[in-house]
């Protein structure tokens, strides 16, 4: 039942319709064509920047050691400050 595609036919197919079919028609939310709006939205976009910067990381003597064992607790513990409450 049905029919079975790959993904590049999938993909290309899906392009074809966003490209002829969806970005063409007016949009009931935006009042306009999503191919137009994109052409005007492209104008304020900013451009990626070129390229990843490297930071110098200086390590500070304020730093603070946590202790790597877990910080919750048993809860017992609450029952020595529960004892008469209930």
């Amino acid at each position: 039942m049905g029919i079975t595609v790959d993904v590049e036919t999938a993909n290309r197919h899906g392009l074809r319709w966003l490209h002829d079919v969806a970005n063409q028609r007016k949009h009931e939310t935006i009042q306009a064509r999503p191919c137009d709006r994109w052409l005007e939205e492209q104008q304020s976009m900013l451009a990626l920047p070129p390229e990843k910067k490297e930071y110098d990381v200086h390590l500070d003597e304020n730093l603070v050691n946590f202790d790597k064992h877990p910080l919750h607790h048993p809860l017992s513990i609450y029952d020595s400050f529960c004892r008469g409450v209930a």
